[in-house]
């Protein structure tokens, strides 16, 4: 999708909604993950930002299991340290993109190429120190 200023979940189009952590935990899991945005791995003890997915029953049997309009659990995925902090720094310019298919390092270049003021070669988005590494 790239970047965008108008997200499609906000007029309830999305099959499925979810929640990024705010805080980064070493991941717990029992096999290494990758991180949905740059595709990186992320290996177990490694801090990571979990993302908790859901969508609406859908079908006779999810609706008996889970009631109707009742809430259906996805599988976790999670975000590297860098693509983390990325995704709360353009939250909160509210920036859109899709999860899962963009990659948010490419959109964080196409926000400081298309928003940044003519004239002030210094402009970019705030970040700490961490995601401005790469």
């Amino acid at each position: 999708m790239g970047l965008s200023c108008e997200c499609s979940c906000d007029y309830g189009n999305c099959g499925w909604w979810y929640e990024v952590h705010t805080i980064a935990k070493p991941l717990a899991t029992k096999r290494t993950r990758k991180c949905v945005s740059c595709r990186r791995r992320i290996s177990i003890g490694d801090p990571a930002y979990r993302i908790n997915r859901w969508r609406i029953a859908t079908g006779d049997v999810e609706e008996r299991i889970h009631g109707e309009g009742g809430e259906v659990y996805l599988a976790d995925w999670y975000f590297c340290l860098e693509c983390g902090v990325l995704y709360h720094a353009l939250e909160k310019v509210n920036v859109c993109f899709d999860l899962g298919t963009d990659d948010l390092r490419d959109i964080l270049r196409e926000f400081n190429a298309e928003y940044a003021p003519k004239g002030l070669p210094g402009f970019a988005l705030k970040l700490p120190p961490l995601a401005m590494g790469r």
